[in-house]
């Protein structure tokens, strides 16, 4: 898979995408901004079979729901970026204190997450099944972006090598990635 390929062919969409959805934005109508979005379609398959059973297997964990650790970490912005600037990579160790975590991101209802924080961060539920040997492992470190990240320019080039060299170093055979 190469998306990098189809990044020259989208990238005026998304330019022009831009500069139709900017008047919507400045008027607080984010629905009708991206239904005229120019949805990114990549080559190949994103998906991959594991190599061995997942009881056997290191899991990494990427979450878009825009968490960081109040005190410990700069808040994400809230809204979405739309030039080439690479978006922040905030690391949630496995073990954070579960009180400390907030979530930054203006683009979906919290209240499910704030209810149970698993549905978009799930820790425990990973916890649970290594415990119960449904999984090898889990890295020490969640990745967390902020979602909302109409350019996929900065994705393709920056943000998903460096989520690549990060899983490496901590020895991780499959990522999970839970968009919110």
């Amino acid at each position: 898979m190469n998306d990098r390929s189809a990044l020259p062919a989208w990238q005026p969409k998304f330019s022009d995408w831009v500069e139709a959805a900017k008047p919507f934005m400045a008027e607080g109508k984010a629905k009708e901004a991206f239904g005229i979005y120019p949805w990114f379609s990549g080559k190949g398959d994103p998906f991959a079979r594991l190599s061995k059973p997942a009881r056997e297997t290191r899991f990494g964990l990427v979450t878009t729901g825009g968490y960081s650790i109040e005190g410990e970490q700069e808040p994400f912005s809230p809204f979405p970026s739309f030039d080439a600037t690479p978006p922040r990579i905030n690391t949630i160790p496995l073990d954070v204190d579960r009180t400390k975590l907030r979530i930054d991101h203006a683009g979906y209802d919290h209240r499910f997450a704030e209810e149970d924080i698993n549905c978009n961060l799930p820790l425990d539920r990973l916890q649970e099944m290594q415990d119960a040997g449904e999984i090898g492992s889990i890295a020490p470190d969640t990745q967390v972006v902020m979602g909302l990240q109409p350019n996929v320019t900065p994705l393709i080039e920056a943000l998903i090598p460096e989520l690549v060299a990060r899983f490496k170093s901590d020895s991780v055979e499959a990522a999970l990635l839970v968009p919110s």
